[in-house]
């Protein structure tokens, strides 16, 4: 996937409390990774992020897990491979992550990469696609560009989420991806707050209309129409 690709000015117009409302602007390097994304899904027939629902008929949302919890390596799904690649290591003393960490299907997020899942409970293996209901959102800066996440629980035979995004989980969390680049000279991330379910549906609803409309606009910014 697409790391290196940066969003011009978009955290500038988008202050930390207008977070719950996402932007309606895929951003010129974001249309590219598009479009670049899907020609190496091309050559298969069936593929987990062009092909697999965003959104369930029962109102669930599909991740791919990337990553495991408790995995210290830095997996990504390979578009032209459709499995998952090791991309880095993150160092002994930062750890492996405390969640569950992956892809919502048919999405595109303001950096170019499919928009992020975590998923909470016990570690998934790497490669899974689970469904899960929104249970919040994990706002988040990353290099300075927006790198929000939505957070799923699995559910049980109720259709209730069997994990609660509690305060000590918001703060596990929080902590880790607010100093897991600190080794990385020029990188910074940051978690300025969490938001509602509704708020995580809001991007999950827009990254996902960024997928189905934005193809085919090449190099350009993308808006939604109202």
């Amino acid at each position: 996937m697409i790391r290196s690709l940066f969003v011009v000015g978009l955290l500038g117009a988008v202050a930390a409390q207008d977070f719950a409302s996402p932007p309606r602007v895929l951003p010129t390097g974001a249309t590219a990774a598009l479009a670049e994304s899907l020609k190496a899904a091309a050559a298969h027939t069936q593929h987990v992020w062009r092909d697999t629902a965003a959104v369930n008929d029962d109102r669930t949302v599909n991740a791919y897990v990337e990553i495991g919890r408790g995995d210290r390596r830095k997996w990504e799904l390979d578009m032209s491979v459709n499995a998952r690649a090791i991309d880095r290591m993150i160092p002994i003393d930062i750890g492996g992550y405390p969640v569950n960490y992956g892809i919502v299907p048919q999405t595109i997020s303001y950096d170019g990469d499919p928009f992020d899942a975590l998923v909470l409970g016990p570690e998934i293996p790497g490669g899974s696609l689970v469904r899960g209901v929104i249970v919040g959102v994990m706002y988040m800066e990353d290099a300075n560009e927006l790198d929000s996440k939505v957070v799923l629980s699995r559910t049980g035979r109720d259709g209730q989420p069997l994990h609660e995004l509690t305060e000590a989980v918001r703060r596990e969390i929080s902590d880790y991806f607010n100093q897991y680049k600190k080794h990385e000279p020029g990188a910074s991330s940051n978690v300025p707050g969490w938001g509602s379910a509704a708020e995580g549906l809001a991007y999950v609803t827009t990254t996902h209309a960024f997928f189905r409309e934005c193809q085919g606009r090449g190099a350009t910014p993308c808006r939604l129409d109202r």
